[in-house]
């Protein structure tokens, strides 16, 4: 019994095979760590502003004729905007035109008159007061036209304000005014408002102790 046993027990153990103890090699990633700059982003809430926000106001009294603009559009600088009645302006600058010729008129009477009256004066013909005169109506007519020239430059201007344009290029507002309404110049006057969009500001708040914490990292 005893060699059955030890026959058995060669047997089985001629049918192992060997343990090995060797593994397969391991993957090793090489990386080079080389010093820079690494740039850092750190995200807040803000809100953006507009760089210039110019508000359109009227610049003469009168009714308000026509919106020309689609609120909230991107409006070009010279864009018309809204346009007044011109009508009491046109009539105006004619009145002032007129106003105009008749001083030019008398100045050229009075010029006239002393061309004629200085050599008399010069022969003794006339007296010193009549050319004093002659020459005080032909001063005073030519400040009459000068002022009658800067009536008519007034209401010029007074007309070309009934055509309210855009000063820059920017997104219009909603208009606080419509057609038909009256408008006068001052506060009463605002009519929209146009935000110029390039560039523009970003307004963010960032507290003490963030700012300590990135300054330290």
């Amino acid at each position: 019994m005893a060699l059955v046993a030890g026959v058995l027990s060669l047997l089985f153990g001629c049918g192992k095979e060997p343990v090995s103890s060797s593994r397969p090699p391991t993957d090793v990633t090489v990386m080079t760590v080389t010093a820079r700059d690494t740039p850092v982003v750190f995200e807040f809430v803000a809100q953006t502003q507009s760089s210039r926000e110019v508000e359109i106001r009227a610049r003469v009294a009168g009714f308000l004729e026509k919106r020309l603009y689609t609120e909230g559009q991107l409006v070009k600088a010279g864009q018309v905007l809204f346009q007044m009645d011109r009508r009491p302006f046109e009539a105006a600058l004619l009145s002032a035109q007129g106003q105009l010729a008749q001083q030019q008129a008398r100045w050229e009477v009075a010029k006239a008159t002393l061309a004629r009256v200085r050599p008399l004066a010069q022969q003794n013909a006339v007296s010193k007061m009549d050319l004093d005169n002659a020459v005080g109506n032909e001063r005073q007519t030519q400040a009459a036209v000068l002022a009658a020239q800067g009536q008519v430059r007034t209401e010029q201007l007074n007309l070309g304000y009934t055509t309210i344009a855009s000063p820059l290029t920017g997104l219009s507002s909603f208009a606080k005014k419509q057609e038909g309404s009256y408008v006068t110049p001052g506060e009463s006057g605002l009519l929209t408002s146009v935000s110029q969009m390039d560039p523009i500001y970003v307004n963010f708040s960032l507290s003490e102790n963030e700012t300590l914490k990135h300054r330290s990292e």
